[in-house]
């Protein structure tokens, strides 16, 4: 489904309405909800700093693992704003964990920002280190560095989401997360050999 607000489309998958409106069918606990409302608000703390810099969105894609966001050609933010731009998703989550202290809410929130904080593209940690490392030294070693790390740090996410997979018998998220970061990483390093 494809949306228009002014200039910026904004593309809603079917596989997202899906995977929510499954999930909200087998969700006898709210958790889905919460941890949707807590995706939407990190999301919109990307799209603020964005705004902010006047940087108008061209389209806005809503997918189950997240929004992707596709800038206008002409405009380019320096690797400051860009790392700004990364941090403030999961920095809203950490202030929602804050004010929430002590809640199931705070816990989702802090679990959002803390995976997100990964130094792994395409996670905001991922871009955070790559535009970091950018500032020190060329793009072509920033891009490499932050490959490198990026797989090192996949490992122990994927032996982690195999170690609950295992003691829990069903909660495979952990495991499906660090499959589709490989997944992004290989795809990637083929674009950019």
């Amino acid at each position: 489904m494809t949306i228009k607000f002014k200039e910026t489309k904004i593309h809603i998958s079917f596989f997202f309405g899906l995977t929510v409106a499954l999930m909200g069918l087998f969700d006898k606990t709210g958790t889905v909800f919460l941890c949707l409302m807590s995706g939407v608000l990190h999301e919109t703390g990307h799209l603020t700093v964005l705004l902010l810099s006047r940087e108008k969105p061209k389209e806005i894609h809503i997918t189950p693992f997240g929004m992707r966001i596709e800038r206008q050609d002409e405009n380019f933010l320096s690797f400051r704003k860009e790392i700004l731009c990364a941090f403030a998703g999961p920095l809203v989550n950490i202030i929602l964990c804050l004010i929430f202290y002590g809640t199931y809410f705070s816990k989702i929130n802090l679990s959002i920002a803390l995976l997100n904080l990964l130094p792994c593209e395409p996670l905001d940690g991922g871009k955070i280190l790559e535009n970091f490392l950018k500032l020190k030294s060329s793009k072509e070693k920033a891009e490499k560095l932050s490959f490198i790390i990026s797989c090192i740090t996949v490992f122990p996410v994927a032996v982690l989401g195999f170690i609950i997979l295992l003691h829990s018998r069903y909660n495979f998220s952990l495991l499906f997360i660090s499959f589709y970061l490989i997944f992004f990483i290989v795809l990637k390093k083929k674009k950019h050999p």
